[in-house]
């Protein structure tokens, strides 16, 4: 089958020190949701409950009383109306924030970092090429009736609505001057939606359209839209980010024109140039390649905690504080790719080594060492003309647009790494990846399809695909249910796959006697996936097929089911479905019949 493979550029890093570049994640904060004491002056279309549900044709939610989920509980009557916002306690600057979020079909909402500077929320399930006004646009500015600077996201990553998305911002606040003059815009670092990546390092001259202040502030609380549509919130997180006040004193060096194994080789040669330095830096060694160079130095620490330093560099090196080996001798073979290692250090003066050999007249030059904390930005320990030239990896991408692509690879799930792999890619850009030794549904997926650069690129030897889009990860088990409290059917055997007349797979399987034909296939606008499963012959009996699994089950209505929030399943003709205990989650049954018809939406 013909494979179409695009080749791009992509940077994998950043270079070192940039916001994005962090190694170490935020230590997040809980923002409170057992009351409403998070926010000043609450109104009163805001509320506390314990639950909320709706179907994907809802354009209202269903809410019980309770706590932990923050809902806006609109009506038409407060639509476009002031006072409607909601607004944190919590003044923040620079600010990592994550949260989830559900909404009705229709709805709209936005979230204003420091009250002014809107990323979207809105519905826009099934929407191919987002705006800014869709879900994770960087909304416009406006300015004598037009607007302007409305970033648009890279790719529509939402759900369907009813099911719970979760939202990643890390925002930069402008900066100021003693006086008071601005002198850096706002920036956005980053917006994830999904696990996927909307913008990055996006500026914003200033508050957006409808913006809760036209003035710019070091410090402001955020806000949450509440006069457009329904809207419910659950973990609500943050971690402000702060300067790291660090610093490289006392830094010694020596080079030596031949590369070494380690520094107590070094120490029998006289060195062939040696000295102070005011920074790390890798042109302090005169040759480009067969060199030894080592550093010594006093690393001051503003207070105690665990501290993460990442090195980039090519040929052998090492990273001691205090005499601790913190990154291990190291051969790295491209100087653009980071190498970490993490310490718990005290407040005060600790003695820093470092040494690289290289040895590599085929690999670029360059020492970058950066340090960070959680809640922190890195901080470079090397001069800027020190840091190796960033290595572009190609992103071998397997496109599915003129028709169904089908790979073969491994492919990890659940931290698993599963070895008879059969990712499905198809035009509608709805795609699955599919066990064929269990017959079960690992993942699915909308937008691109596959990336397959450990497969190809130079020896391909992970020999794994992912998926390029955000994805609903599915329990891959065997869709026959046996009472047994066991995760496989061991006589569920493979006996290969047929295409049909538009390329889609119908793969077949023996068990006990029978044939199982099992067909999936994008439907109707795109929605998600249906599967037919088809049993024939006269084996012995069997009475249950699995359908689904997982922590929370809850019968809509209609046949319609919802899956942990994040995602549905469809009965074509419901009544024979049941939910019951398997170990310590719930699987979702349907009594065997001849054919039998579910869909998958997300």
């Amino acid at each position: 089958m013909q494979r179409t493979l695009a080749l791009l550029l992509y940077c994998l890093f950043c270079w070192a020190g940039s916001s994005h570049a962090q190694q170490v994640k935020p230590r997040l904060t809980d923002l409170s949701l057992s009351s409403l004491e998070a926010f000043a002056n609450p109104p009163s279309n805001w509320k506390i409950v314990g639950n909320a549900r709706s179907n994907y044709w809802d354009t209202v939610l269903n809410t019980v009383p309770g706590e932990q989920l923050l809902f806006n509980d609109y009506t038409r009557a407060i639509q476009f109306a002031p006072g409607a916002n909601l607004f944190s306690k919590l003044e923040h600057g620079d600010i990592v924030l994550e949260l989830d979020f559900m909404i009705p079909k229709g709805s709209n909402s936005g979230i204003y970092l420091q009250s002014r500077y809107e990323v979207q929320i809105a519905d826009s399930w099934g929407v191919q090429l987002p705006k800014h006004s869709d879900m994770g646009g960087i909304y416009e500015r406006w300015k004598d009736g037009k607007g302007f600077e409305g970033k648009a996201p890279m790719k529509n990553a939402v759900f369907a609505p009813g099911l719970w998305n979760h939202l990643e911002i890390s925002f930069q606040a402008p900066r100021f001057d003693a006086t008071g003059k601005k002198v850096a815009s706002a920036k956005f670092v980053y917006v994830k939606l999904n696990g996927i990546i909307l913008h990055e390092n996006i500026i914003v001259s200033g508050p957006s359209r409808a913006a809760a202040f036209e003035d710019e502030k070091a410090k402001a609380p955020f806000m949450i839209q509440g006069d457009h549509g329904q809207i419910v919130f659950r973990n609500i997180r943050y971690a402000p980010q702060e300067e790291l006040n660090v610093s490289l004193s006392g830094i010694r060096y020596a080079y030596y024109e031949k590369p070494l194994k380690n520094p107590t080789e070094a120490q029998q040669l006289k060195p062939n140039a040696s000295g102070t330095a005011s920074a790390i830096d890798s042109r302090l060694a005169a040759a480009r390649d067969k060199y030894f160079l080592s550093f010594d130095g006093k690393l001051n620490i503003p207070a105690n905690d665990t501290y993460t330093f990442t090195l980039r560099h090519s040929g052998d090196a090492s990273l001691e504080i205090d005499g601790k080996t913190v990154i291990v001798p190291t051969w790295n073979h491209l100087g653009g790719y980071p190498i970490t290692g993490s310490i718990a250090l005290t407040s005060g003066s600790h003695d820093l080594k470092l040494w690289v050999s290289k040895d590599l007249n085929w690999s670029s030059s360059g020492i970058a060492l950066t340090i960070e904390k959680p809640n922190s930005k890195s901080v470079s320990l090397n001069s800027p003309a020190s840091i190796p030239e960033r290595v572009p990896d190609p992103l071998i991408m397997v496109k599915a647009d003129r028709q169904p692509e089908l790979i073969r690879s491994f492919l990890y799930h659940n931290n698993k790494k599963l070895t008879h792999v059969l990712s499905v890619g198809d035009p509608s850009y709805v795609h699955y990846s599919y066990d064929l030794l269990q017959g079960g549904l690992l993942q699915v997926w909308k937008g691109d399809f596959l990336n397959t650069t450990d497969m190809w690129y130079e020896r391909g030897e992970p020999q794994t695909a992912s998926s390029l889009g955000a994805t609903i990860v599915l329990p891959g088990k065997c869709p026959i249910h046996e009472t047994t409290a066991v995760d496989s059917v061991s006589e569920y055997r493979y006996k290969g796959y047929t295409l049909d007349s538009k390329g889609q797979p119908n793969f077949q399987y023996a068990y006990k006697g029978s044939v199982i034909s099992d067909v999936i296939h994008p439907f109707a606008n795109n929605q998600g996936l249906q599967r037919t499963i088809t049993v024939n012959g006269s084996g012995e009996s069997f009475t249950q097929f699995r359908i689904a699994q997982g922590k929370n089950i809850e019968a809509m209505g209609n046949g319609l089911f919802r899956m942990d929030g994040h995602y549905y399943i469809q009965f074509e003709h419901g009544a024979n479905e049941i939910i019951a205990p398997f170990k310590d989650e719930f699987v979702l049954l349907s009594s065997i019949r001849t054919s039998i018809t579910y869909s998958i939406i997300w």
